[in-house]
């Protein structure tokens, strides 16, 4: 059964409920960039990351009959990815937590560092900028699960505050404050005011 790659990803995950592993290829190819860029800054470890990336696929595989076609797929896919994230959180005790800036780019997507970054500066104003998001990344790796997923979701991985309240289950002014209270966090770790006020 040929598949319509400009099928829309309810239509799809319908398709996979029904048996076509051509849906769930169709799936894999439109999700892994995101889910894997997301699963890369939430965990900081590039092979944990493409396991747990594995793990999300196969989740979403195996459990496609619990979908509800009447949600977005992206929350859902999302959800599962932030669960599986959560587990490995959970399971292993981080004894040191890698700098986002090792990755310099995720699978075609820039890394941590870039989304950040001013590139139209000097060499000095760009390195001493990324001296400072140096900071700022491993603040961010540093904060409560709470706080970390919305600032993750919404200002790394550009996602609108109301799909990322669909996905962490709260109300999009939860996630506003959340986002608030992890900008005032991160301002008063590392002092660097101008980086997240707005």
């Amino acid at each position: 059964m040929n598949i319509d790659q400009t099928a829309g990803d309810e239509k799809l995950a319908r398709l996979l409920q029904e048996g076509s592993d051509r849906a769930f290829d169709a799936l894999m190819s439109r999700y892994k960039g995101r889910l894997y860029a997301f699963i890369c800054r939430y965990v900081a470890d590039r092979d944990e990351a493409y396991d747990l990336l594995q793990e999300s696929f196969i989740a979403i595989y195996q459990k496609i009959h619990l979908y509800d076609s009447s949600r977005k797929f992206s929350t859902w896919a999302f959800q599962i990815a932030l669960n599986k994230c959560r587990d490995w959180g959970r399971k292993k005790t981080l004894t040191r937590i890698l700098p986002f800036s090792s990755f310099d780019k995720v699978d075609g997507q820039t890394g941590f560092i870039e989304n950040f970054a001013d590139q139209g500066g000097t060499p000095e104003q760009i390195l001493i900028g990324r001296n400072e998001l140096e900071i700022l990344a491993k603040a961010v790796s540093k904060l409560s699960d709470k706080l970390k997923t919305p600032l993750i979701m919404c200002v790394l991985e550009d996602m609108s505050q109301e799909d990322c309240a669909g996905i962490l289950g709260v109300s999009q002014k939860t996630v506003e404050t959340r986002i608030y209270r992890a900008r005032k966090k991160l301002t008063e770790i590392t002092s660097l005011k101008s980086v997240y006020s707005s």
